[in-house]
């Protein structure tokens, strides 16, 4: 990556980072900050408002990490990628976001108003980064998932996060509302195996050329993995005591996307291998 690109992407995740700090701003009415909050050792010292800074700076910043991984294998051309990425991660976020509803009992629009100050940041975020040019091999795209396929791919990913996700809030192992706000937790959870499964549809469906288990680590680790962290670190970020808890989430909802993804790609095919994918590079090259 040439200098001039570096510091066009780093100015682009300030201005973005600056947008959120601005939509954070406005929506301040609908504000979810405890009453009596107990913040980590890092905003106590820097204050509430720096420390959110920060953490959009490096939020963004792994948002923009993981799409110029990625960028080659996304369906479409030019900003058609960057609405495609960026739809996905706003879904991802807002949706994670509305967990709040269900742990901490806050209105559904202030959740909502607030979430959405974190998802336009992060889809203008993916349109500019989409538009900037690069040098690309566009992969294998032509063999993507039938309405069938993404109906099941959808169903699993919701399966599997029910599954995992209430056998961790039974035995206690990350926090919930599952005892004082049961039907929030359950709506909830199901929203968020849905998002999960259609952000795979949009950006881990599509046969780029890599080998099925090389998909799935693609998808759990790098595409939902590092975004997913990036989300959620907000909370030890800012308060206390939630480090464990955070770090616990982020470990068994990535395993269990782990293996919504294997149980989704593997049976659907066998994609090329990558040994394929290179000998198809150079060929296009030449």
């Amino acid at each position: 990556m040439r200098k001039g690109q570096k510091a066009k992407i780093m100015m682009i995740v300030l201005a973005c980072v600056v947008l959120d700090i601005v939509l954070h701003i406005v929506t301040s009415p609908y504000s979810t900050m405890p009453e009596n909050p107990n913040f980590s050792l890092v905003a106590s010292i820097l204050g509430t408002e720096i420390t959110a800074s920060l953490w959009a700076l490096f939020a963004f910043s792994g948002v923009s990490l993981v799409y110029w991984k990625i960028r080659n294998e996304l369906p479409g051309n030019g900003v058609k990628k960057g609405l495609r990425y960026g739809t996905a991660i706003a879904l991802l976020w807002l949706s994670a976001m509305l967990e709040g509803v269900a742990l901490f009992g806050n209105p559904i629009i202030n959740e909502f108003v607030v979430g959405l100050s974190d998802a336009i940041p992060v889809f203008v975020l993916s349109v500019l980064l989409s538009k900037l040019h690069t040098e690309k091999f566009e992969g294998n795209h032509s063999v993507t998932f039938m309405l069938r396929k993404k109906i099941k791919a959808i169903s699993v990913f919701t399966g599997i996060f029910l599954a995992g996700r209430y056998i961790a809030y039974f035995s206690g192992v990350i926090r919930s509302g599952n005892q004082t706000r049961p039907l929030e937790t359950l709506i909830w959870t199901l929203l968020m195996g849905i998002s999960i499964g259609t952000v795979f549809v949009l950006l881990g469906s599509n046969r780029s050329g890599w080998s099925s288990k090389y998909r799935v680590i693609e998808f759990g680790l790098l595409i939902f993995g590092l975004n997913w962290a990036a989300f959620l670190v907000f909370m030890p970020f800012v308060f206390s005591g939630y480090i464990s808890d955070v770090f616990l989430r982020i470990f068994i909802d990535t395993a269990l996307v782990m293996i919504s993804s294997y149980l989704t790609i593997i049976p659907s095919g066998k994609f090329m291998r990558r040994k394929d994918y290179k000998e198809n590079i150079e060929l296009a090259k030449e």
